[in-house]
């Protein structure tokens, strides 16, 4: 697709409807928005979507793009992520925190990722922090990271985990505070990022943050929410003080997490207690190498989960949630809580143009990341140097 092109008869969910709009875009952005758009004599390149749905990409807050594994062993190391199968999923924009391994898969192979997947057509940011204290970071220091490196845009830290170092809690309000300083140096949203685990009131410690720290509640985020009766608990607590929830597909009782709640009776029992919609977020946490219970008891392969962000939506519209609710929780709610929403999670000028077109079965069709076509009748269209699929050599 060219630099300048225009998607036609496009049923805008933006994730408001917007009705049937043509998208014109042109430089990675969207730069006009109209019914029936006249682009004059000028040739323009067209995908027309024929009155098919056509959403924001989705913004995965929360996957691991080189692997998250290794706490079964070094035979459980996850490989990395490609870029043909996050566009195949919708996923136009990932950001990467560390994961439980620390060692073979540190902050600068992160990094290095994110750049990669930027030149093949995603968005790609990254935290730091993790599991295990002292912090990690690239530079040696929190600050360094956060002032000179642009794809570092928050911590990721780990509470109520028995697999993570522990926090006095002066520290964690000190940490909170540094960053929400760096926020107002650099612009980003030095988000503080919390995974959940299972010991109870996991988030004790967050809210008292929120609560004494006097940092604006939106530099929160708890994840996991959905792991087990206490994280639900506990995401009520941080919503109910403006911090950000997140809630995770993989997170299943089929998947090794005995006390999980599936996310959309989750998500929906969070909305009835009455969670604030615009801290709702999902996100994958793909790639942490979840495995798949034979029916012998034993593990069997992992699932990347990828897929599962959309599928999530969808049934969430099929228990009668609207589509443009339930897109917020994908699209234009973590683009908020990330400080990427002036570019992210809408369909809008001015925004990045990343669009994904949904058939009448609500399968994903085509997605553009940036004003490049990545996926084209359901097909990745462009993939990484060395996914599997791309080359196939002969040798002898």
């Amino acid at each position: 697709m060219s630099e300048l092109f225009v998607v036609r008869n496009a049923h805008v969910f933006a994730p408001e409807d917007l009705g049937v709009r043509d998208i014109l875009c042109a430089g990675g952005r969207i730069v006009a928005l109209e019914p029936e758009l006249d682009v004059g004599t000028l040739t323009v390149p067209a995908l027309d979507a024929d009155g098919r749905r056509v959403v924001p990409g989705m913004v995965d807050g929360h996957v691991h793009i080189i692997g998250g594994g290794g706490g079964e062993g070094y035979d459980s190391r996850i490989p990395e992520l490609w870029a043909g199968e996050l566009a195949a999923a919708g996923i136009t924009t990932v950001v990467a925190p560390p994961g439980l391994d620390m060692v073979t898969k540190n902050l600068e192979g992160l990094l290095a990722k994110t750049y990669a997947l930027e030149n093949e057509g995603l968005s790609a940011y990254m935290m730091v922090g993790g599991f295990q204290r002292p912090f990690r970071t690239v530079t040696g220091s929190l600050r360094r990271d956060i002032y000179t490196i642009k794809k570092i845009i928050g911590v990721k830290i780990a509470l109520g985990e028995t697999r993570a170092s522990r926090f006095r809690k002066r520290e964690l309000v000190e940490l909170a505070a540094r960053l929400h300083w760096l926020s107002g140096f650099t612009g980003k949203a030095c988000l503080l990022h919390a995974h959940l685990g299972e010991a109870e009131h996991p988030a004790a410690q967050l809210v008292h943050t929120m609560r004494t720290s006097g940092v604006p509640p939106h530099r929160f985020q708890a994840t996991h929410c959905n792991f087990t009766p206490d994280t639900m608990q506990a995401a009520e607590e941080v919503a109910r003080h403006g911090g950000y929830v997140d809630f995770n597909p993989i997170l299943t009782p089929e998947f090794g997490h005995p006390w999980a709640v599936s996310v959309v009776p989750a998500i929906l029992r969070s909305l009835a207690a009455g969670i604030d919609d615009r801290l709702v977020t999902m996100t994958t946490d793909g790639n942490a190498s979840v495995p798949m219970l034979l029916a012998d008891g034993t593990r069997g392969a992992y699932e990347k989960s990828l897929n599962w962000l959309w599928r999530a939506v969808v049934d969430l519209v099929r228990e009668g949630v609207a589509l443009p609710r339930a897109l917020s929780f994908v699209t234009v709610n973590p683009a908020r809580a990330l400080g990427l929403e002036s570019r992210k999670g809408h369909i809008r000028v001015g925004a990045d143009a990343d669009l994904v077109v949904i058939g009448s079965d609500m399968a994903i069709e085509h997605v553009i990341a940036r004003g490049r076509h990545l996926v084209d009748g359901g097909r990745p269209a462009i993939m990484s140097l060395y996914e599997p699929g791309r080359h196939s050599v002969a040798i002898g």
